[in-house]
């Protein structure tokens, strides 16, 4: 599986594009409601994309693409694939140099919003009915203050990745009368394959990155930003210092070496711990499905589950990135671009889950047999329905950095949970402060 994976199925495109000659142009004359527009014939769409043509997705994606052409007699052209396409967007979108589609992870619509260059997705071509069809952190990923600005095709989040060689899977299996493993019961195990001395270990992890510490505060029922249905993240409610923090805190620092479980170094990082992993050191790693390419080339026998829950009731809520594609503000073919971002994302999906492996978003492709019957995606799809999208507003973008330094103070010794709680919360109200020029 190729980047991060993710990718999805499509039986639920029903498409009826009108196919005469009519053109909206600016987003804010486009048709609302739910009737489709017709649609010009002969248009040429451009697109950024989120493959490289030398991705396996790509060639996949670009039979959808020639679909499209045929049914709707709209040309796809000029598709390339930048490096900080959302920057590049941002800049060139007003001055008519940016594509009509533009394809980037969730968290980076945020900022476009912000930039006003983005069109709202219209009710004719993403319904709040169609919607309900997506698992539910599809949806939220794609909407801001309850607007959807883009349409979601693939989901990912991360897990433990396990070395068959070094522990069972029957390790993972939760005890009688729980629905999830419990990390109560899976740690005792981990401390046994663990011999820092001999460089062996049972468990490895970047701990400095809060794109998986995460889990551990909303395990405890915790948030970054409070989240209100149908106006979306809260900025101004942080819950960096709640009790759920502290007790995040305290799991996490009780992983490290020093702590209750003396199983992780602090000094770890992504390449030490992916290393670690592919050489036959580490018996389980956390990280995501964009290693699954690493270690089979490694020729390690391995496999994949959900984090373990701490109370075997509820499960661990990582972060998620979903993949979307969205529409420009200043697209000259409003009505064909987003009817080219309907038929897309959603047809687009089983193909790029056979090429690549990439987990669906339309709950009836994640539980067909094409994706249930891969083990590995089984596994993954099931990580994914309990993950939490990474909040797409800006102000996010103040929260990595501050939170990791100050959790991490915690694992080197330096500072208690409380007291890192309480800095991460005043840390990230500070950044988030002067980001708005406070």
């Amino acid at each position: 599986m190729k980047r991060m994976i993710v990718g999805v199925l499509t039986m639920l495109l029903v498409s009826t594009f009108g196919l005469t000659a009519s053109n909206v142009g600016a987003t804010g004359r486009q048709n609302a409601g739910m009737k489709p527009p017709k649609l010009q014939k002969g248009v040429s769409l451009s697109l950024w994309n989120f493959f490289a043509s030398t991705d396996p997705e790509y060639a996949a994606e670009q039979k959808v693409l020639a679909q499209f052409t045929k049914s709707t007699g709209i040309k796809v052209g000029n598709i390339e694939n930048p490096t900080n396409p959302a920057n590049k967007f941002q800049l060139n979108a007003p001055t008519g140099n940016a594509p009509d589609l533009i394809g980037v992870p969730h968290d980076q619509v945020a900022q476009m919003v912000s930039a006003k260059v983005l069109a709202p997705v219209p009710a004719w071509a993403w319904s709040t009915s169609d919607q309900k069809k997506y698992v539910p952190a599809a949806v939220k990923a794609a909407t801001l203050s309850g607007h959807a600005y883009a349409m979601p095709w693939a989901i990912e989040t991360t897990g433990l990745f396990y070395n068959k060689a070094l522990i069972s899977a029957s390790a993972f299996k939760p005890a009688k009368g729980d629905k999830y493993l419990r990390w109560s019961t899976l740690l005792p195990r981990l401390q046994k394959l663990t011999d820092l001395g001999a460089k062996k270990y049972g468990f490895v992890m970047d701990m400095s990155n809060f794109y998986y510490d995460y889990a551990f505060l909303s395990g405890y029922g915790g948030y970054v930003f409070k989240f209100v249905k149908g106006k979306g993240y809260k900025w101004q409610n942080l819950g960096l210092d709640s009790s759920a923090a502290v007790k995040a805190v305290t799991f996490y620092a009780n992983l490290a070496t020093g702590g209750k479980y003396n199983l992780v170094p602090p000094s770890i990082n992504t390449a030490t711990a992916d290393g670690l992993f592919q050489a036959g050191q580490a018996a389980v790693e956390w990280t995501g499905p964009w290693n699954e390419g690493n270690f089979t080339s490694k020729n390690i026998g391995f496999g994949f589950v959900p984090l373990p829950s701490f109370d075997g009731k509820h499960p661990m809520r990582p972060f998620s990135t979903v993949q979307v594609f969205a529409v420009n503000k200043y697209s000259k073919h409003a009505n064909e671009a987003f009817a080219l971002l309907k038929y897309l994302t959603q047809r687009m999906e089983i193909p790029v889950f056979k090429a690549a492996g990439r987990i669906p978003v339309i709950k009836s492709d994640l539980a067909s047999k094409t994706v249930q019957g891969n083990p590995l995606s089984k596994q993954l799809g099931a990580a994914a329905l309990a993950a939490d999208p990474i909040p797409n507003i800006p102000e996010m973008s103040a929260v990595w950095a501050p939170t990791a330094n100050d959790w991490a103070q915690v694992a080197l010794g330096k500072a208690t949970p409380q007291a890192a709680a309480q800095a991460a919360q005043r840390d990230v109200a500070a950044a988030i402060a002067k980001s708005h020029g406070g």
